[in-house]
């Protein structure tokens, strides 16, 4: 799975970034939930993952001081929309 997605995405899909794929965090686009918790069986696919480099993939899931979490999806055309705590969304191709 790590393959498919490293080689569909060669870079941290966050705007701007050029950290190659390998050196990236593997991210849940949806959240993963544990199936003992309510979470749906097939979470880690790779039409759910997404290279992040480590300093994006905290800004996601934490956002940063004080901020809130950027969000993102996967479009059916592989680009990737960014939304950041002020709600501007940036589009991003990668590959």
């Amino acid at each position: 799975m790590r393959e498919h997605v490293t080689l569909r995405d060669p870079r941290c899909v966050f705007p701007g970034c050029t950290v190659p794929s390998r050196r990236c965090d593997l991210d849940h686009i949806q959240p993963y939930r544990d199936p003992d918790h309510g979470g749906r069986p097939g979470q880690t696919h790779p039409s759910n993952l997404a290279p992040l480099c480590r300093h994006h993939h905290r800004l996601k899931t934490t956002g940063s001081e004080g901020s809130p979490p950027w969000r993102y999806h996967r479009n059916p055309d592989g680009t990737y929309a960014w939304t950041n705590p002020h709600g501007w969304t940036t589009l991003v191709r990668v590959g």
